[in-house]
């Protein structure tokens, strides 16, 4: 499957969903999930690489530990996780019928202590500080500044490109054919206290030979629309897609930054998509994709809703076909 950047039919752009720790359902959700949404035309699901709870969100998910969950470096913890990626991987590829692809942040920036109870073994190695159930979220500064850091991250980020899927005896870096991009980290820098200018490109830089066959790399949001629009991430070349983050509902204010958007994205001859948005329980879901969904539709512009998980708890910012007033609005929006 050829994916448009843009456009799929009839003038629309297309359209996908999170669903972070899709990998770590059990097989009959995940089969569930991609059919669903290979029925809606949703052509692009995005996950990350972290740790994950027991029943995480409420729903039938399995624990399963990120390759550095206590410790930084080689040897790699040998974590179920690359399995389970490298399963979900093979049932996107058969249920999604050629139809679907894949967006994987390599990591998480909540992972470094947002969440102190399962922070990761950069936490403890940088002296970076915790927080209580991300609440509210700690300050990870030290994780950006530090070169030794960054030398540690590119070597996770090598050894996951690297990584062979049995399935199909190709490398994650070049598995073109079910993979769209890769990010190096969800939402970097979110929340700190000094930014590091130069940290997103130089990282993709550092990695971008690695990345190939068509597969592409995408900046991961930030916290709202103005930091996803940082100047630097449009001007470094080793950068193809600017990825969108925010969850207000101020239809204006969208249509503005979509705008200012494209146009950055023509000047600098990138791409941009809306890869965060959404709200907490059934009818704030409604709401955001009856906004933001259909600004971006108008806007030519893709979209991934935040998030959809089968048998996850209702009242949340996860929904399904039960959250009824949301999968009508997702699937009038799809």
């Amino acid at each position: 499957m050829n994916i448009n950047l843009f456009i799929i039919d009839a003038g629309r752009a297309w359209s996908g969903a999170n669903s972070f720790f899709a990998w770590a359902l059990p097989q009959d959700d995940q089969i569930t999930l991609i059919n669903k949404l290979r029925e809606k035309n949703v052509t692009v699901i995005r996950i990350f690489l972290a740790t994950i709870d027991d029943g995480q969100a409420g729903s039938r998910a399995i624990a399963a530990d990120d390759i550095e969950r206590y410790r930084v470096g080689s040897p790699y913890k040998n974590s179920d996780m690359l399995a389970l990626v490298d399963q979900f991987i093979n049932n996107v590829a058969i249920y999604g019928a050629g139809r679907i692809k894949l967006i994987i942040a390599l990591h998480d920036r909540y992972s470094l202590g947002c969440y102190a109870y399962k922070a990761d073994g950069y936490v403890s190695k940088y002296k970076i500080p915790t927080a209580i159930d991300c609440s509210p979220p700690n300050d990870a500064s030290k994780f950006y500044s530090n070169e030794r850091a960054k030398t540690d991250f590119v070597n996770r980020l090598t050894y996951l490109l690297d990584h062979v899927n049995p399935y199909f005896g190709q490398r994650w870096g070049s598995l073109s054919r079910i993979i769209f991009s890769f990010q190096v980290e969800n939402e970097s820098q979110g929340h700190i206290s000094t930014y590091n200018i130069r940290w997103m490109c130089d990282i993709n830089m550092r990695i971008r030979s690695l990345v190939n066959n068509g597969v592409l790399l995408s900046t991961g949001g930030d916290v709202n629309y103005d930091l996803s629009l940082r100047l630097e991430n449009f001007q470094c070349s080793a950068l193809d897609l600017i990825s969108l983050h925010d969850y207000t509902m101020n239809g204006d204010y969208v249509r503005e930054k979509f705008q200012e958007a494209i146009q950055l994205a023509q000047q600098y001859g990138k791409r941009v998509y809306v890869e965060e948005f959404g709200g907490r329980g059934d009818t704030e879901i409604a709401k955001a994709l009856n906004v933001i969904a259909a600004t971006a539709n108008q806007q030519g512009l893709p979209w991934l809703v935040w998030q959809i998980v089968p048998n996850a708890r209702s009242g949340d910012y996860e929904f399904f076909t039960n959250e009824q007033t949301a999968w009508a609005a997702f699937e009038n929006q799809t």
